[in-house]
């Protein structure tokens, strides 16, 4: 029997640093909240570098495609946009269910289309728009897209070493350990 078991809050905690790391190809320079807050930092004097990350022989990078690439850099995306969106909920509802009845998790595609519709709309309060914004992440190129996730994947192989019972199930995409009943 299986259970599964999700990442520890310092390997998403490294994810989102990571992601961040990349985010600077978007805006030229450094780009980093180290503290992981609303606040972000842009250092105009570091202009960005992109990273000399390469592709191993773990079992995360063996299997990295594409898609894959693309896959796991929308799911961050989509994880962005409903933390930013947490706050912004009711105007998100009012705005896809107009009749008032709420489903249960709306479309990726949806919270991405909500956040570039009105993240930048003036109002009184905000002239220019929403003080935190989703950083458009999965705007990456896609060799970035896979720097990126050879990164992730360089994280999720020190955890799993780190944890010897701790697995991952590819086709079904989760981590799990192995029960065994008393």
């Amino acid at each position: 029997m299986r259970s599964e078991v999700k990442p520890p809050q310092e390997l998403v905690d490294e994810h989102t640093l990571l992601a961040q790391k990349y985010c600077g190809y978007l805006v030229g320079y450094h780009y980093q909240n180290p503290q992981l807050t609303s606040t972000v930092e842009v250092d105009t004097s570091r202009p960005w570098r992109e990273p000399p990350i390469i592709q191993d022989d773990c079992i995360f990078c063996q299997r990295l495609t594409d898609a894959e690439a693309e896959r796991r850099v929308l799911g961050f995306q989509y994880q962005l946009d409903k933390e930013v969106l947490r706050l912004k909920r009711r105007y998100f509802n009012a705005w896809l269910y107009p009749n008032g009845k709420v489903e249960a998790d709306p479309e990726p595609e949806k919270l991405r289309e909500f956040c570039e519709l009105f993240q930048d709309m003036p109002t009184e309060r905000r002239p220019t728009g929403w003080r935190t914004k989703p950083f458009p992440i999965y705007k990456l190129p896609i060799r970035l897209k896979r720097k990126l996730c050879i990164e992730w994947n360089h994280g999720y192989m020190a955890w799993l070493t780190s944890n010897p019972n701790v697995y991952y199930d590819f086709d079904q995409k989760q981590f799990y350990q192995e029960i065994v009943p008393i």
